[in-house]
């Protein structure tokens, strides 16, 4: 009997992480990811965002202007949303959200600003997108 209910346990437990490591989250706070126009006035960004299971479409941005989208990351740490950037014909890509890097760093918000040199994050403590990377 006892090893029944231990295997129930188990199974229950297994398909309780199963769930929640497919799932988009179901606990926990959303983390909100913003992605601003930080090139040149004139020239517009097109964003194109995307997770394994998401596409967020297509959004051209203006000089200055924000685009905005929010998600709950699963249980392990694995979600990832990459997006391609074009503007003057070139694209760039940058993963905008990598959960083991940005887990600690984005709670509950990412601040991007896309410049033609690089994807700089918001950092709070200096008020300023001065935490850059380079695009892939």
């Amino acid at each position: 009997m006892a090893q029944s209910s231990t295997h129930v346990f188990l199974f229950s437990l297994i398909s309780i992480a199963s769930f929640v490591a497919e799932s988009d989250g179901w606990w926990g706070q959303y983390t909100h990811i913003y992605i601003k126009n930080g090139l040149d006035k004139g020239t517009p960004l097109t964003v194109h965002c995307k997770s394994k299971d998401v596409d967020l479409g297509v959004q051209v941005l203006k000089y200055d202007e924000e685009f905005k989208f929010q998600f709950k990351p699963n249980f392990w740490p694995t979600t990832l949303y990459f997006c391609g950037f074009t503007w003057d014909s070139n694209l760039h890509w940058f993963d905008i959200y990598d959960q083991r890097r940005d887990e600690r760093i984005c709670k509950p918000d990412c601040k991007w600003s896309i410049t033609r040199d690089h994807p700089c994050m918001f950092i709070p403590e200096t008020q300023k997108y001065d935490s850059c990377d380079k695009y892939h």
